[in-house]
């Protein structure tokens, strides 16, 4: 059994595939990271959904850091924190759920 669809039915399909596609995972949002600590830092932030590095220094006591973040399927973003603490204390904290707007300490 077939189906046949006319031109127009087609390009409908093939229009709401690329809005739903669109809405899901690679949309970025807004957010800012938050050294909550009375001393400065030095922490890697990574983008764990486009797996990309976007910081990788010194972050001052008290300091945001504006961030755009990607986001999966459900409109949530993920980070990771990679925070030197002297030689051997070195802790990484994954942060998940994060949406449109949110500060997000360390």
């Amino acid at each position: 059994m077939s189906i046949r669809l006319g031109g127009a039915c087609l390009a409908v399909i093939v229009g709401l595939m690329a809005a739903v596609s669109s809405a899901s995972a690679g949309d970025k949002i807004n957010a800012e990271v938050l050294n909550f600590s009375d001393q400065d830092r030095w922490v890697q932030v990574t983008d764990m959904i486009c797996n990309e590095v976007l910081y990788k220094d010194k972050l001052g006591a008290q300091t945001k850091l504006p961030v755009s973040l990607c986001t999966d399927d459900t409109g949530h973003a993920k980070l990771q924190f990679y925070i030197r603490i002297g030689c051997t204390k070195n802790q990484t904290i994954i942060k998940k759920d994060i949406v449109e707007g949110q500060t997000v300490s360390f």
